[in-house]
Formats: structure tokens, C-alpha cells, sequence
């Protein structure tokens, strides 16, 4: 990518640990400071932290229902509602069930009152299903099911923008349709649960690696970690890492990205 052009989008880590590890907040990620893919971490904090504004979030994407990936979710909502009323609350695109699970959301965290005034205002909520897909804020979203636990319903999504792929594996297996978008993105930020064997509801070191090898020209970065690992050929994600993503093609820049490239 040649200094001054512009950079077709924009992948900033928010939170790259798994859900008990203690080596970083929990699943979140901006694109463009537009997009949330899930929202785990305090975004409200990190998203400032990143030089990045929480007023500017339009839509946020759902992978599944469980709390180190969605509970923050009802502090962004109140956050905008509280602050700035005359804001249009951000877009929420899950899984089945999502509606009703954001109303509980806020519910549990901020009692029936501020909750039902939140939901007065009316945010655009929608369930989706595998094969889903819009134009939302300026990009093509697209879900896929993937297989995480027997319980719920879970989603991974290919956001794209002016010929860039990006894909986001949520939490899955190794299932059909994690090797699916693998294969049909530029970019994966791809959970590696576990660096040692396997695990009955993640992917494990040994499955992203065979990931890897099936979709060659996709370049993987890894999250939802339990600890930092080298993993050959991948970048390893990193709490408010900001990653430019340059069209298929054109020569990546930067000496952080080069050096994550090599799985240090």
C-alpha cells in the first residue's frame, strides 16, 4: 500500500482473550470505528482508548448469546441513550433470539424502568440465521452458521468494503461453515481457543492450522486467546492493535504488522 492511499478498511482489536484467561478483555473488535464485531469488552473505555468514538458505532454484529461476547452490549446501548438522546441507537444483528435477549440484557443490568425507556427509542434489533445478509453502514454483511455449543444458535459474518474481505469466525468448531468463509475472505479474525489439544466447543492451535492450509490466501488473525503462542503464518491478536487492510494484492505496511505476521 503506497504512503497517503487510502486504507479500505480498518480492524482495530478491542478484546482478543477467551472467556477465563485473564490475558486481555473479552471478544471485541471496529471495523472503521463503524462496525462492532461483538461486544465483550468495555467498549465505552476502549474504544476512546483506540482514539476511536463510541458515538460513531452504527451497527453492531452478534456471533452468540454468551456473556464475554455480548454483556457490554447493554452499557454501549444505555451509554448512547443516557448521553446522547437524540442519537439514533446502533444497529444489533444476531442470531435467533436476539431481540428478546438484548430486552433481558438490559433488564437485568439496569432494571425495568431505564430498560423499557431504552427500548422506547425504538434501536433496530434483528435475529438473523446462517446465509443472512444486508447492507449495513456502508458495508456488505453476510452470516454463516458455525457449530459452537448444542444450546445455541451462533454465527460467524464476511463484512466487505471496497474489495476487501473481512471475516469473523465468533466462537466455532471446526465445522463446515468456518472452512467455508475461510475460503471465500482476505482476512479471518479467527478464534484459537486452545494452542495445546483440542476443545469440544473452540478450535484448538492444531484445527486453525488446517484452516490455514485450506484457504492459503486468506491471512488469519488469531483471538480469543488463552495465551500467545506463535503460531506460523498467523498474526496473534492484541488488545488495542489497529490493523490497515489492504486489498488482495496490494503490499502490507508496518513493522507491528510484520512482526505479528511472523507469529512473535
Amino acid at each position: 500500500m503506497s504512503v497517503g492511499e487510502p486504507v479500505p478498511m480498518r480492524l482495530t482489536i478491542l478484546g482478543s482473550a477467551a472467556a477465563f484467561a485473564g490475558i486481555g478483555h473479552n471478544a471485541a473488535a471496529s471495523v472503521d470505528g463503524r462496525l462492532l464485531l461483538d461486544c465483550g469488552a468495555p467498549v465505552l473505555t476502549c474504544l476512546p482508548q483506540a482514539g476511536l468514538d463510541p458515538l460513531a458505532i452504527e451497527t453492531v454484529l452478534l456471533s452468540h448469546h454468551h456473556a464475554d461476547h455480548a454483556f457490554q452490549l447493554a452499557m454501549l446501548l444505555a451509554g448512547r441513550w443516557s448521553t446522547h438522546p437524540e442519537r439514533d441507537l446502533p444497529t444489533v444483528i444476531g442470531p435467533r433470539g436476539t431481540g428478546a435477549y438484548v430486552e433481558r440484557l438490559l433488564r437485568l443490568a439496569f432494571g425495568d424502568r431505564i430498560a423499557t425507556a431504552i427500548l422506547a427509542a425504538r434501536p433496530r434489533i434483528e435475529d438473523w440465521a446462517g446465509g443472512d445478509g444486508a447492507e449495513l453502514s456502508g458495508y456488505r454483511v453476510d452470516a454463516v452458521r458455525v457449530e459452537h455449543t448444542p444450546d445455541l444458535e451462533a454465527l460467524a459474518f464476511r463484512v466487505e468494503r471496497q474489495g476487501v474481505r473481512l471475516g469473523y469466525s465468533g466462537d466455532t468448531t471446526y465445522c463446515d461453515g468456518i472452512r467455508a468463509l475461510a475460503q471465500r475472505t482476505d482476512y479471518l479474525l479467527c478464534e484459537c481457543t486452545s494452542m495445546d489439544g483440542p476443545e469440544p466447543t473452540h478450535l484448538c492451535r492444531d484445527e486453525v492450522l488446517r484452516l490455514m492450509a485450506e484457504a492459503p490466501g486468506t491471512r488469519f488473525i488469531l483471538t480469543h486467546l488463552t495465551e500467545r503462542r506463535p503460531v506460523p503464518g498467523a498474526l496473534l491478536a492484541a488488545d488495542g492493535l489497529a490493523l490497515p487492510l489492504a486489498r488482495p494484492g496490494q503490499p502490507r505496511s508496518g513493522r507491528r504488522q510484520a512482526t505479528l505476521a511472523e507469529g512473535q
